[in-house]
Parts: structure tokens; C-alpha cells; sequence
């Protein structure tokens, strides 16, 4: 029968060696994550993050949540927002740098003129600002792309990369849908959008076009002078679930103040 004994290890405090046979070395420790020296470092920097501030006025890229309060509370409330979650959104910044650089080095030709690219709407109370306007690229085969186009880019986690290269962008993400068909009607660029998703966790991209939409665009414009004049007349809108666990409450950044 083997015996175990313990011994020393250079990189671990002790482990334990069979003797007798060819059992590998335990060599299992307390997951860093739980150890005091990390969890101190990212309290402190939770603690001195930089919050966001709202913006003065309700963005396109918010029009097409689901609950139509989270909307109001994006538009004028600080959100609380992890140091993570802030990451996330600053990887895709990286994301759509870095996937116009390569796009601008295959040959699609970018504007430069950022009024190009703003809106400004319902007295300034409603603005958006697309990624990006194709004005000349490669004449790709059976892609239905027309010069000029609006070019969009998001940054997804694989699971949802999958989603959307499966049952498309409306199904998997209807707020980004909403968003561009924002950008088109109001910046009165109706050729099919280039919607580029990038996968955060392979760096794959996808690229496949969004046609443009009148009935739906006149649909969320609608919703933004709706929620607009409910939020100046200081009207709260009913949420989207009647239950604090929720999915979508789950998820939402202010849900904190919502069900004070």
C-alpha cells in the first residue's frame, strides 16, 4: 500500500506526495480571487473610479430599452456603474478603433467630418452620434451594400457574438437595432447600415448589413418625444417588470433607486 507524506515545495507552502506510485501531486490552492491582497486592490479602485455623469440630454443608443423608466433614469441619473462594467464599455472602444483601422486598411474609405456622424433632435433633448459613414469601399459580391452607409460596431461577448450570427440582430438585440435605425432616419442616411460584431472573446468579426426601416424609425422617434415630455412634466413611466428580481431589473444599473 503507498504511503503519503508531505513535503516542501518551492512555490507552495507544503504539498502532498504519494510514494509507491505515479500519483501526481496535489496542488490545489485558495483561489486567488478570495485572497485578501486582491480583494483590497479592487475595493480601492471602485472607491476611486471615476463615476459617470448623465448626460444632459437622452441619447439614441438608450431609445430602444425595454423599460421605458430605465430610459429616464439613463437620461438623468448618475447610473451605478461597477469599475468592471466600465471596463466593458471602454473594450469596446478598443473593439471599434481597432475594427476601423483594419476596414480603413481593406479599402473602405471613412468620412473625417464628425458632423457627418451627430444628430441633434426635439429641442437638443435627443442626440446620437454613429460610429462611423462609409462614403466609398470594395465593390463586395451579393452584399447589398450601398455607398454612403452608416457603419455601426459593438463588442460582444461570445455567447452573444453566436446569438446574433444565428437569429440576427433585431432578435438577439433589439436596442441595437432601434439605435440604428435612429441614426438612419435621422441623419437621413437610408442605404443599409454595416454592422460590424466583434467577438470579445476570439477577436472574430462579423459583418452583415441592416436595412433601413421607415415604419419602425417613425416608431422609436416617436417613443423619444413620448418619453421626453413625460420626463419634463416629471412624470415617472412604468417600469418593465412588476418584480425587483427580475431579469431585466437584475441588470439595470439603477435599480437601487427604483424600488426604494
Amino acid at each position: 500500500m503507498a504511503n503519503s507524506v508531505e513535503v516542501d515545495h518551492p512555490l507552495r507552502a507544503k504539498v502532498t506526495v504519494s510514494q509507491g506510485h505515479d500519483k501526481m501531486p496535489d496542488f490545489n490552492i485558495t483561489n486567488l480571487t478570495d485572497q485578501p491582497f486582491n480583494v483590497g486592490i479592487n475595493a480601492l479602485i471602485e472607491r476611486t473610479s471615476m463615476p459617470e455623469l448623465p448626460r444632459p440630454y437622452l441619447g439614441a443608443s438608450a431609445i430602444g430599452d425595454d423599460c421605458a423608466r430605465r430610459i429616464q433614469y439613463d437620461w438623468w441619473c448618475k447610473p451605478e456603474l461597477a469599475a468592471r462594467v466600465r471596463r466593458i464599455f471602454e473594450r469596446g472602444h478598443f473593439f471599434e478603433f481597432r475594427t476601423r483601422e483594419q476596414l480603413i486598411e481593406a479599402g473602405f474609405k471613412f468620412s473625417t467630418n464628425p458632423a457627418d456622424l451627430e444628430f441633434t433632435a426635439l429641442d437638443r433633448n435627443f442626440r446620437g452620434h454613429a460610429d462611423g459613414l462609409i462614403f466609398a469601399g470594395p465593390d463586395l459580391p451579393d452584399a447589398h451594400l450601398a455607398y454612403p452607409c452608416l457603419w455601426e460596431c459593438k463588442a460582444l461577448n461570445g455567447k452573444n457574438w453566436r446569438a446574433v450570427a444565428k437569429d440576427g440582430l433585431i432578435k438577439t438585440f433589439p436596442k441595437y437595432a432601434a439605435q440604428v435605425s435612429v441614426y438612419q432616419r435621422h441623419l437621413n442616411r437610408t442605404n443599409p447600415v454595416l454592422f460590424t460584431a466583434a467577438n470579445a472573446d476570439t477577436c472574430e468579426l462579423l459583418h452583415f448589413v441592416v436595412p433601413f426601416n421607415a415604419q419602425v424609425a417613425q416608431y422609436w422617434a416617436d417613443r423619444a418625444a413620448m418619453i421626453i415630455a413625460a420626463t419634463r412634466a416629471g412624470e415617472l413611466l412604468p417600469r418593465v417588470a412588476n418584480n425587483r428580481d427580475n431579469f431585466h431589473c437584475n441588470i439595470c444599473p439603477h435599480k437601487g433607486r427604483c424600488w426604494r
